[in-house]
C-alpha cells in the first residue's frame, strides 16, 4: 500500500460530550481503560503498510505531541504519519492536501471514532474492482450501514471532484464529508467490509462502549490481545492493590493504586482509590486521586492534566475527597441543563477538586476545574443540576 494515503478527519463539533471533548479533540480522548482514541486510528494505518497517514484534527490539542511519541518508537512506518491541525478547512485547502501527498489511491475515513479496520483488504477489493472510486460501508455486528464508511478513490477522480467543487465555491463544516456526498451522487460503488467501528457522541454513547469491554470477551480480546494497539498514556509502574482491597470485573490499568473496592469499573493509568472507597459501575480517567470513605457509582471523572502540581501541605491533592458520596443507583433520570446525559450517569469534568464530604446525585454535571466554590456553600448537588461556574 505504499502507493495509498489514508486520510483520517474528524465530525463536526458539538458538545454532547461536555468536558470530554471541551478541550480535548475526539481523538485524544481516552478509551478502553488504557488507550486513546488515535491510538487505533495509527493501528489502522499502520498495519495496512499505508505510505502516507495524514491525520486531520479540526482541535488544536495535545494530538501532534502525542503522535510524535509514536515516531521515535523505532518503526520505520510511523514518520509517515502527518497531523494537520486547523479550526476550518475549505475545498483549497483539501486540494493542496492531495497535491502533497501525491499517492495513487486516497483512503478517507472518518478516525476520530475508535476502530479495527482492515485498509489493506479494502484497497484489494478496490484495486480488483478496477472503480475510480468505491464507498464501503462498514458491516459492525453483521449490518452494514451508511452512517459508518470508508471512500477509496484514485488521485485523479479526487482531484477532478475537488477541482469541481473549487469552481462552483462550494463550503461546508466538514469539506471531506462533503466530497464523500458528492461522490456518492454520482452513484460510485458500493461495497461492504467487516469492521469494529465504535461510535461515541453523546456521555452515555462513551460510558456504554468502554463499560461494554467488560463484558464482551471477544471485544476485549480485539483491544488487548492486538500488540499493534500502542498506548502512550500509561507510564512505567506497576499497580498496587493493598491489603483488604477488593477488584471484581474490573479494568485496572498501570500505575494504579487501589485501597478500597472496585466493582464492574475501568481505572485508567495513574488512578488512586482512598481506603474504604466503593467505586463500582463507573469510568476513572487517568491520574484521578480519590480520598478514603467514599462512594462513587455510576461516575466518570474525567482526566487530571495538572499533575505538575500533585501534593500540598496535608499530602496529594485529592480529586475526590474523604466521605464523599457521587452518583445514584436509582434509573432513568436525565440533567435537566444536558438532557443527553441521561440514565442516571453523572459526570465529573477534568480537575476538579470536590471537598470532603459533598454529594453529588445522579444524572449531574460538574464542569471542568470546578466544584470547589459551589461546595463551600452547599453540601449537595441534587439529582439531574449541573455546576457550569
Amino acid at each position: 500500500m505504499d502507493d495509498t494515503t489514508i486520510v483520517s478527519y474528524s465530525r463536526a463539533k458539538d458538545q454532547s460530550l461536555l468536558s470530554l471533548s471541551e478541550s480535548r479533540s475526539n481523538y485524544m480522548l481516552p478509551f478502553g481503560g488504557r488507550f486513546r482514541v488515535v491510538d487505533f486510528t495509527i493501528h489502522n494505518a499502520v498495519s495496512s503498510g499505508a505510505g502516507k497517514t495524514i491525520i486531520y484534527s479540526d482541535r488544536e490539542d495535545d494530538l501532534e505531541n502525542y503522535v510524535a511519541r509514536y515516531e521515535t518508537g523505532g518503526d520505520p512506518q510511523f514518520p509517515a504519519l502527518k497531523v494537520v491541525s486547523r479550526e476550518f478547512s475549505d475545498i483549497e485547502f483539501c486540494y493542496n492536501l492531495i497535491m502533497d501527498t501525491n499517492t495513487a489511491n486516497y483512503i478517507i475515513f472518518n478516525g476520530d471514532n475508535p476502530s479495527v479496520i482492515d485498509f489493506s483488504k479494502i484497497i484489494q477489493k478496490f484495486k480488483k474492482s478496477k472503480a475510480r472510486a468505491v464507498l464501503f460501508k462498514l458491516k459492525i455486528s453483521k449490518v452494514a450501514s451508511m452512517a459508518h464508511t470508508v471512500l477509496v478513490t484514485n488521485q485523479k477522480f479526487l482531484l477532478d471532484t475537488i477541482k469541481a467543487s473549487m469552481k462552483e465555491n462550494h463550503v461546508s463544516p466538514n469539506i471531506f464529508e462533503m466530497i464523500i456526498n458528492i461522490m456518492i451522487n454520482k452513484n460510485i460503488r458500493k461495497d461492504t467490509i467487516d469492521a469494529y467501528y465504535w461510535s461515541m457522541s453523546t456521555v452515555p454513547d462513551y460510558y456504554k462502549i468502554n463499560m461494554e469491554i467488560l463484558k464482551n470477551n471477544p471485544l476485549s480480546s480485539v483491544i488487548y490481545h492486538d500488540s499493534g494497539i500502542k498506548s502512550f498514556i500509561a507510564a512505567n509502574g506497576k499497580t498496587s492493590i493493598e491489603a483488604g482491597a477488593k477488584v471484581a470485573n474490573s479494568i485496572i490499568s498501570d500505575r494504579c493504586r487501589i485501597a478500597g473496592t472496585v466493582i464492574n469499573s475501568i481505572l485508567f493509568p495513574g488512578v488512586v482509590i482512598g481506603e474504604n472507597t466503593t467505586v463500582k459501575d463507573s469510568i476513572i480517567l487517568p491520574n484521578i486521586i480519590t480520598g478514603s470513605n467514599s462512594s462513587i457509582i455510576k461516575t466518570i471523572i474525567d482526566e487530571r492534566t495538572d499533575i505538575s502540581n500533585d501534593n500540598d501541605n496535608n499530602g496529594p491533592i485529592l480529586n475526590i475527597g474523604n466521605k464523599c458520596s457521587i452518583g445514584s443507583t436509582d434509573a432513568r433520570m436525565k440533567n435537566s441543563d444536558f438532557p443527553s446525559l441521561n440514565n442516571s450517569l453523572t459526570l465529573i469534568g477534568k480537575n476538579c477538586r470536590i471537598p470532603d464530604a459533598s454529594g453529588i446525585g445522579g444524572a449531574c454535571y460538574v464542569a471542568s476545574g470546578k466544584g470547589g466554590e459551589y461546595f463551600s456553600k452547599n453540601r449537595y448537588l441534587y439529582n439531574g443540576l449541573s455546576i457550569l461556574n
